[in-house]
């Protein structure tokens, strides 16, 4: 069935693929900056990041949070990364939260319902901000993906 719309349709197909590759390369050379080496972030900020990760992979409905911020971010323009994109705000909000939290504290409840609202004037704006969201460092032959939206 696909590929008999594809033979058929193979002009308006590749018109369509070559429109959104466009769209696509434009927004990684926008929004994606490759590192040749490991950027130097604060040890404060480091574990800020981490715990924050942490508490977003515990968080329950942590994936239909990511979902409704990608799908946030796709009507807003971003159609780059936005996997990353979105876990790197989340996890950026989340450490909002870290310093209220006491240090014997493992865990901490979070409302993802409040996060989305938190981020959704953050999506909002990006639109209208350039440069890039997401930076990935690059290894001898490979590429790593930075976790954090900024170097902090």
């Amino acid at each position: 069935m696909l590929e008999g719309y594809i033979e058929e349709n193979s002009e308006e197909l590749n018109a369509f693929l070559n429109l959104w590759l466009d769209c696509w390369l434009e927004k990684w050379r926008e929004r994606v900056r490759i590192l040749h080496r490991k950027p130097k972030i604060a040890e404060f900020r480091l574990e800020q990041a981490n715990k924050s990760m942490k508490i977003f992979e515990k968080m329950n409905r942590s994936m239909e949070l990511k979902d409704a911020l990608i799908g946030k971010l796709i009507n807003r323009g971003e159609i780059c990364m936005t996997e990353q994109i979105a876990e790197n705000l989340i996890v950026e909000e989340i450490s909002k939260f870290i310093p209220r939290v006491d240090e014997g504290q493992e865990t901490i409840n979070l409302n993802p319902l409040q996060i989305l609202n938190n981020l959704i004037p953050r999506i909002s704006q990006l639109p209208r901000e350039k440069g890039p969201l997401v930076y990935l460092t690059l290894r001898t032959g490979s590429y790593q993906s930075n976790p954090y939206s900024n170097p902090l």
